[in-house]
């Protein structure tokens, strides 16, 4: 009598090591695979080089809250600080594309008004109070919605269209008395980690101008770093504050999921069920970010702890230098290196004790978010490239792009095809995200930090991410999580381009991320302007 052939333990051990072996020389092969692209693009753009000149007037490189201050004080006049704002935008504009629409006479106008009550004592210390920021400039992204101005979201099928009303983190910004100056460039729908469309164009990073700004904050981040504004509003839903602030070497802060109105943010109406995107912050400063913060949680600002006072020698430090997916590219040497200098930094000047966090299941990060951007309420990417007036069929786009005959470009094809591949099932994504929550609630609790890459190098050519597109997991896990997260900017790596890390707490521990971009800046120097001092 045969009995069947059972596979044995050698054979399972054989079938595993034979496995590993594949992904390892895959590992290897996409190290030198990257380094062609970075290669090529370089020989292409190498005579390309522009860098944004220095400002005339040094005013601009103060951060918002000084502004405020000195506003207040009447040590300076708002008419000035956003008449120079204005002059520093016209000056850069040309180079790096970032501002799409503006309203400076306008602004002119609010500064003046401001001033006149300010000079009149017509302005109580209760309003100072409610007004943090009051005749300080700042911009926002095209797809906030922003009263009378263009809203195009970078679709030519909305070309001619303009908002309504104000979104509602504008209008909680307004009230703060800031004053907006104009709206700044994004991908198309805000889907890609590269700001371009078929309506603005490409914006172009203040510090190389052949590089990146990330996207889809692309434009924001670009403004604020070559010193246009001093602070800005910006969207996360898998990396899209936290991009461009590591492109152009900014703070930007995504705070816990869920806490701040999305009402009037491309096509979002604020009462969608539940989203992973998150309205975050643009500074250039540490400082600002809490001040800032708290002026769009509005009603929710009692659900973080923005105001406890933090000491970071107490903080549990963990860090993590990569997730194990090999679609990723890995960290190259001076991001590795940069990672490490900060557990040093811990470990030296602070007596901490950093612990490397391993989560193995880590690795199926950017498969786990492709499943919970599915879930988004009222989102379907072919039907809004139609402006909601049809839905675009994936293959006959991707013929109309390599034709040169289609509305969309690189990055919204490549966003447009993978929505339609299939993702993992929903027990699967909704178990393994819960037990990966687990663990990281588990390791950080409400004394912890986890210090993790932003990205396997600084800002690359322009139109390398097409080639490189699951890099967006370094930053869009958090979004699956809806944790807090802070890129911190620790200056400039060899080719002259921002570099910085990522800083994770657990939900509503927002203050303990700040504390530590706080500690870093004064450590490491936060941000560096793109130009010689």
């Amino acid at each position: 009598m045969c009995t069947p052939r059972v596979k044995t333990k050698k054979s399972s051990t054989r079938c595993k090591k034979f496995i590993s072996l594949l992904l390892k020389v895959f590992v290897f092969v996409r190290i030198y695979v990257d380094k062609l692209i970075d290669f090529l693009f370089g020989c292409y753009y190498k005579s390309r080089v522009q860098i944004v000149p220095k400002p005339t007037n040094s005013l601009v490189i103060e951060d918002a809250t000084t502004l405020a201050k000195q506003i207040r004080e009447q040590k300076l006049t708002s008419e000035h600080v956003t008449r120079a704002c204005i002059d520093r935008i016209k000056q850069v504009n040309s180079m790096i594309n970032a501002v799409v629409d503006d309203r400076f006479e306008d602004a002119i106008a609010e500064a003046k008004s401001i001033d006149e009550r300010i000079k009149n004592n017509k302005i109580s210390q209760d309003e100072f109070e409610t007004k943090p920021f009051l005749g300080v400039p700042f911009t926002t992204k095209e797809t906030s919605q922003c009263k009378g101005m263009r809203s195009t979201f970078g679709l030519l099928c909305r070309k001619e269209k303009r908002a309504e009303e104000d979104a509602q983190v504008v209008h909680l910004l307004k009230n703060a008395g800031g004053i907006l100056i104009g709206l700044t460039n994004v991908p198309i729908l805000n889907m890609w980690s590269e700001t371009d469309n078929q309506v603005y164009g490409r914006t172009n990073n203040p510090y190389n101008s052949t590089r990146t700004v990330g996207g889809s904050s692309g434009g924001e981040a670009a403004i604020i770093a070559a010193c246009g504004v001093p602070f800005g509003i910006g969207t996360d839903i898998g990396g899209s504050v936290r991009i461009p602030a590591f492109s152009c070497g900014i703070f930007g802060h995504k705070p816990t999921g869920e806490l701040i109105s999305t009402k009037g943010l491309t096509y979002r109406t604020g009462q969608e069920p539940s989203t992973i995107m998150s309205v975050g912050t643009l500074t250039r400063t540490s400082r600002d970010i809490i001040p800032f913060l708290k002026v769009l949680l509005d009603k929710n600002v009692n659900k973080l702890q923005l105001d406890k006072k933090v000491n970071v020698k107490d903080l549990q430090i963990y860090y993590m230098l990569d997730n194990g997916d090999p679609k990723i590219s890995a960290l190259g040497k001076e991001m590795r290196a940069l990672i490490l200098r900060v557990v040093k930094h811990f470990e030296t000047n602070l007596n901490a004790s950093p612990k490397k966090l391993n989560l193995p299941d880590m690795k199926h990060g950017l498969e786990l978010w492709r499943y919970w951007i599915t879930q988004e309420a009222n989102v379907n990417f072919a039907r809004d490239l139609t402006d909601r007036k049809g839905q675009v069929n994936p293959i006959v786009e991707v013929f109309k792009f390599l034709l040169r005959c289609s509305e969309y470009n690189i990055g919204a094809i490549i966003y447009l095809v993978g929505t339609f591949l299939p993702v993992k099932n929903e027990k699967w994504a909704r178990d393994l995200r819960k037990q990966l929550m687990d663990a990281l609630i588990a390791a950080l609790g409400n004394n912890g930090v986890l210090v993790c890459p932003s990205a396997p190098w600084s800002a690359r050519y322009h139109n390398t991410s097409a080639l490189q597109p699951y890099n967006l997991g370094y930053f869009a896990v958090w979004n699956m999580f809806k944790f807090p997260a802070t890129q911190v900017p620790l200056g400039l790596d060899s080719e002259g381009l921002p570099v910085g890390v990522q800083v994770v707490a657990a939900p509503y521990q927002d203050h303990l991320c700040i504390a530590v971009a706080k500690e870093l800046e004064e450590s490491f120097g936060g941000f560096v302007p793109p130009f010689s001092s």
